[in-house]
Parts: structure tokens; C-alpha cells; sequence
């Protein structure tokens, strides 16, 4: 077995066996924040995203506070200064991912328009079916323009992982942490993949502040699921494999 195997079954391992001891010791906080997410199908639409990120947060702190041994109020239920952190710091990181992204998207749409115009100079810029041609025609240039959107997707998702200590940092060091966690998560980027995709439900339940409503029952299922099933073992495996960067750090 290879370093980068056991490292990931320890993240798996670590995170699976505190899942039933975090879900126990934080359910008033997991319940409401499932609450708050099913409330976003009946909200109006400026404050769902608000409720969306406060189910967030409330799960955060409830978990990390539990996996770093803090006391965590009612079942994980409070709203102190580790939620008012860490609400700091997850629209710090919404903030970064929009400037970024914006960015991101401005590269593409230059990079598609350079190889579309070159391929159909009389471009027509409001019609797609003129934009397909020219980009169909462009020849491997064509490649490139397509892969352009792929590569800004990676690079999103690199910066994620590079970001996943934000939340435990915050908790554990009683500070808002986004870029001063960076550096914890040089060289883990492969391990970081584990809490990762076990955390993708949890923005997919973000997602569900500003997305159109998708039901009742759609949306409970999936937020029971998301934090009362992954949620906890995201924050498991992800206080873990923090624990071992602090140390190497300070080592």
C-alpha cells in the first residue's frame, strides 16, 4: 500500500468512525440546520441565501467545536463568536471564488472570441448558431477555446481544496482564517479530495439559498442526508488531516 493509499483510508477511517459521536453530540445544531434549508422553499428570494449560509455555519461550528473538543452549547446549538467567524470567513471565500471566477470567465470569453473571430472575421457575437460555426470551423484552435472552460474549472476546484482548512482553522484557532490557512494545505491536495467530495453536498445545499426551489421533499431529503450523514464525517476526516498539518507546521 503507498503513502497517498493509506492516507487516504486513514482520512476515510478517521472520518467514518467519528461520525456517529459528532452527529450525537451536535444534533440540535444538524436538525436546524436542516430546518433552515428547508425553509429556503418558502422564504422570499433575498433572504433564502441568508438562511442557506446560517444552516452552514450553525453545522461548522456544532462539528468543529465537537472535533476539537469545545464546548459546544445545547447539542451543538449556539450562535457565538465561532459562528460570527466563521460567517466571515465563508463569504471571504464566496467573495475570493467570485472575484476569481469573474476573472476566470473573462479569460474565456477572450479566448473564445480571439479563436472565433480569427475563424469567422464577420463574426455575428448575437447569434449562437454563429459563434458554434466559428468555433466548429476554428480547427485545433477550436481545442483550445474548449478546453479553456475545463482548465477554469480545475482551477476553482484546486482552489477549493486549497481553501478546505478555512472552517477548522477558524474554530480552532478563534480567528477567521482564509488565506492564513493556505499555507497548512501545500502537498495535501490529493488527500484534501476525500473531505471534499464528502463536503460537496454541503454546497449543494448552499446552493439551494439562491437556486429556484426544487420542493419540500427534495430538498429535506437531501439536507438530512448532507448533515446528518456526510456532514459529519467531512468534519472528521477534515479536523484530522488539520491536526496533522498544524503539527508539521509547527514542527
Amino acid at each position: 500500500m503507498t503513502d497517498r493509499s493509506a492516507g487516504v483510508g486513514s482520512l476515510l477511517k478517521a472520518g467514518l468512525s467519528s461520525m456517529g459521536a459528532a452527529r450525537a453530540s451536535c444534533l440540535a445544531a444538524l436538525v436546524v440546520a436542516i430546518a433552515l434549508t428547508v425553509s429556503t422553499n418558502f422564504l422570499p428570494p433575498e433572504p433564502r441565501p441568508l438562511a442557506a449560509l446560517a444552516a452552514v455555519v450553525i453545522a461548522q461550528g456544532a462539528l468543529f467545536r465537537h472535533a476539537f473538543g469545545r464546548a459546544s452549547g445545547f447539542k451543538g446549538l449556539r450562535w457565538g463568536r465561532d459562528e460570527w467567524r466563521l460567517l466571515g470567513a465563508n463569504l471571504l471565500v464566496l467573495g475570493l471564488f467570485l472575484l476569481i471566477g469573474s476573472i476566470l470567465l473573462i479569460v474565456i470569453g477572450a479566448i473564445a472570441l480571439g479563436v472565433a473571430r480569427v475563424s469567422a472575421p464577420q463574426l455575428d457575437v448575437s447569434s449562437a448558431e454563429a459563434w458554434r460555426e466559428a468555433l466548429a470551423n476554428a480547427g485545433p484552435a477550436g481545442l483550445f477555446a474548449g478546453a479553456a472552460p475545463i482548465a477554469a474549472l480545475a482551477i476553482l476546484i484546486w482552489l477549493g481544496l486549497r481553501l478546505s482548512f478555512t472552517a477548522p482553522a477558524t474554530v480552532a484557532e478563534s480567528g477567521v482564517r482564509v488565506l492564513s490557512a493556505f499555507p497548512l494545505t501545500k502537498g495535501k491536495v490529493p488527500p484534501l479530495l476525500v473531505p471534499g467530495i464528502l463536503g460537496l453536498p454541503m454546497i449543494a445545499c448552499l446552493i439551494h439559498g439562491v437556486a429556484p426551489p426544487r420542493g419540500v421533499v427534495f430538498t429535506a431529503v437531501s439536507a438530512t442526508i448532507t448533515y446528518l450523514l456526510l456532514a459529519p464525517a467531512w468534519s472528521g476526516a477534515l479536523a484530522h488531516l488539520y491536526r496533522q498539518s498544524a503539527v508539521t507546521q509547527d514542527a
